[in-house]
């Protein structure tokens, strides 16, 4: 089974953009690549959960067993979800076994907020929206991870390398 990358961090810190600029460089040198984003799964796969601690264990559940399908069937494979609690990225160790390699976006929540191009956070204080990761809901730091990208300090190209060599690693 080929690795599994599972980059996991705040809302609006890098994942999905960091995800879609790796998978673009591993096509360009011919891997077959799947990149797998909570946002693109919540509107299909998953449209059915919410937000509850039960319904992001099941979105991260489903996610997991996707990743794991498709890895085992040669792709290589990024997963982008935000993945807030050390029992949910527990419950993905858990399916994906030694292929996954867990990897902290980290950047700080007012980066985050500023950075928010959806207006997610916006939303949340203004109490339009609730259990917002990082403001309502707590995101927990992680003990255990494969690698740290400070999305705050790194340009996309030298975290594509980073990724790159841990996944080459």
């Amino acid at each position: 089974m080929k690795p599994v990358l599972w980059l996991f961090g705040l809302p609006s810190s890098g994942k999905t953009t960091l995800a879609r600029a790796l998978r673009d460089h591993w096509q360009t040198t011919g891997y077959q690549v799947v990149l797998l984003d909570g946002d693109e799964l919540r509107s299909g796969l998953c449209a059915d959960l919410g937000f509850s601690d039960a319904d992001r264990s099941e979105n991260l559940r489903r996610a997991a067993q996707l990743a794991r399908l498709l890895a085992t069937q040669g792709h290589r494979v990024i997963c982008a979800f935000v993945t807030p609690k050390e029992h949910h990225r527990a419950l993905v160790r858990q399916i994906l076994g030694e292929a996954v390699r867990l990897i902290h976006i980290d950047c700080p929540l007012e980066v985050c907020i500023s950075r928010d191009v959806k207006g997610l956070y916006a939303k949340a204080a203004a109490g339009q929206m609730a259990g917002m990761t990082g403001l309502q809901d707590e995101f927990e730091i992680p003990q255990h991870t494969d690698l740290v990208i400070p999305t705050h300090e790194l340009t996309v190209p030298a975290a594509v390398a980073e990724l790159s060599d841990l996944e080459a690693g």
